[in-house]
């Protein structure tokens, strides 16, 4: 089962997120329990577990970390200054992957934007800057495939190390 779905994975025959599935059932037969949480969060997305933009931050796979367009509430493109996107990094994308995989963009929800709206404008260098409010954020499809390269990657870690450890026994 294990080699079945390393060629799945090399092969993209079947989505992500069935192959992520046979994973867990796999982990589960061969008694690997650590790896299940990381298997679950990216089936049913980082929110399940981690509810704010911090938690998030510090708990989301470095490939989970992406850029993303900032948008206002009239859906006019906003330029973030090299500074600004230093405060607060790079997007979260805390969605499952089922999700990506469906979508050629990924909207990020207004109440993950709110800390950088209340800090530009209590902390903003001009009036212009503490006027400054981003409603939505987006996530591009180059930035999304980014995430499932990351994702194919760790789960073909995992599969090869389910093989070495059954070809030890």
């Amino acid at each position: 089962m294990t080699k079945i779905a390393t060629i799945e994975l090399l092969e993209s025959t079947r989505p992500l997120h069935a192959i992520l599935e046979t994973c867990k059932n796999i982990c589960k037969l061969a008694g690997i329990s650590d790896q299940t949480t990381w298997i679950d969060l990216e089936i049913n997305g980082y929110l399940v577990k981690y509810k704010n933009r911090e938690d998030l931050l510090q708990n989301l796979p470095s490939y989970r970390k992406t850029g993303c367009k900032y948008y206002d509430l009239y859906g006019k493109l906003i330029s973030l200054t090299p500074s600004m996107v230093d405060i607060f990094g790079s997007s979260t994308v805390y969605h499952p992957i089922k999700e990506l995989e469906n979508n050629d963009k990924v909207i990020v929800e207004a109440k993950y934007l709110e800390p950088f709206n209340k800090f530009m404008s209590e902390h903003g260098m001009d009036q212009n800057s503490k006027n400054l409010r981003i409603h939505e954020a987006r996530i591009s499809k180059e930035e999304i495939q980014h995430v499932l390269r990351g994702v194919k990657k760790r789960i073909q870690e995992l599969l090869d190390m389910i093989i070495s450890l059954l070809e030890m026994q």
